[in-house]
């Protein structure tokens, strides 16, 4: 029985320490880290830097895949074109995955000279896209972005600000989601909670996996990613922190995304985003190497327990419910778990009517989030997955 409760309590810590713990530690080692370098800020008597001027501003080719985006690509293609960065210097590259709808049309009657389209007939998958898209480009940053987001006016110019520094392989901006409906999603709140950790882990250059929906790198380190590969904004960022590079979060450049207005229409992308988190360890498990420092700290903490916590999730129920006979703290707990999951079950229930009442938006998003992992783990397991994306609703 000893076995059982040190299985269960370390199923518990797992949970514990992921989603409440490295958050607090993440904060403080950032606080401290920054302390230090606000006191050779003032002992040095440095400025903030602005922006540069245009005669120091490299060349930009942004990097747009699209799949049966009609809905989206008219507005994304005017919204690039409005960016605040001169023109002679930024060039649209957009690539469509064999879409079936009317996206190739639109695109083709935005006709720009800033604008190089590359329609491709066969469907292979972003990956192929955006790997075709970069050897097209011959511009000095490449910048990744979505048919779906919007980049406000300066965000280019804020993303391209840092590459003055040899040792920055990577900035990330920040994307910022709002509801396509009056109902909120819950997914909203979480987002908000990840920027909060992207933040800290920023200031401690152990930024792991950028915004897919605006980031930018140097088009030298820019290295070709396996067709299979389904989260492709993590891969490329964590392929220059293994160049010895470090990945950079600007906060200030700034993008929204739409998201979908029910937690249900997240669950797909949600089990294809797990998919791919276990290729991706597979892929970078060395990134655990102390070596990298604070950056193995976070791929330890914010990726790879938060990968396995729905595995402690079951595991902390099984052996809990074994525990529970023999004493009354295990009773307890046992009933909260129950409780827990029975408030998540009405919740997602009623959600399929309308809007999941607020109250029960944490416990309903944190167990289909969950769960959305573990058919996300299954699936990679029985190789039951492409490097092709399907659209959620928007």
């Amino acid at each position: 029985m000893i076995a059982v409760e040190i299985v269960f309590w370390l199923a518990a810590l797992a949970i514990v320490y992921t989603y409440f713990l490295y958050p607090v530690v993440l904060m403080l080692l950032s606080a401290l880290k920054q302390l230090r370098a606000d006191l050779r800020y003032v002992s040095q008597g440095a400025t903030r830097r602005p922006l540069q001027g245009n005669e120091h501003l490299p060349t930009v080719a942004v990097l747009v895949a699209a799949y049966n985006e009609e809905r989206h690509i008219a507005e994304r293609i005017r919204n690039l074109l409005a960016c605040d960065y001169p023109p002679e210097l930024l060039r649209i590259y957009i690539g469509s995955d064999g879409s079936s709808d009317a996206t190739n049309r639109l695109v083709d009657e935005a006709r720009h000279e800033r604008i190089v389209f590359r329609p491709f007939e066969q469907r292979r998958g972003k990956p192929s896209v955006i790997n075709d898209l970069a050897a097209l480009a011959k511009e000095d940053i490449l910048v990744f972005t979505d048919a779906n987001t919007s980049f406000e006016p300066d965000a280019v110019r804020r993303l391209v600000r840092h590459f003055s520094d040899p040792s920055i392989g990577c900035v990330s901006g920040e994307l910022r989601l709002v509801a396509g409906s009056k109902n909120e999603n819950p997914d909203n709140v979480y987002w908000r909670y990840e920027r909060v950790l992207k933040f800290f882990e920023g200031r401690l250059g152990a930024l792991l996996g950028a915004n897919g929906g605006v980031y930018g790198l140097r088009r030298e380190h820019y290295r070709p990613i396996p067709p299979d590969t389904i989260v492709d904004d993590f891969s490329i960022s964590v392929a220059l922190i293994e160049q010895g590079l470090r990945c950079h979060y600007d906060p200030e450049a700034r993008a929204t995304e739409e998201i979908p207005p029910r937690i249900s229409d997240e669950f797909r992308r949600r089990v294809r985003i797990g998919i791919g988190n276990y290729q991706a360890l597979r892929r970078h498990v060395g990134l655990l190497h102390p070596r990298h420092g604070y950056a193995a700290l976070a791929f330890l903490s914010h990726k790879c327990l938060r990968w396995f916590a729905p595995h402690c999730m079951v595991i902390a129920l099984l052996t809990n419910l074994v525990l529970a006979a023999g004493h009354p703290v295990y009773r307890a707990l046992l009933v909260f778990q129950v409780l827990f999951y029975l408030l998540a079950a009405v919740g997602h229930v009623a959600g399929k009517g309308g809007a999941v009442p607020k109250l029960l938006r944490l416990p309903v998003f944190f167990v289909s989030m969950n769960m959305a992992l573990l058919v996300g783990y299954y699936r990679y397991l029985t190789g039951g997955f492409s490097g092709t994306w399907a659209r959620t609703a928007r």
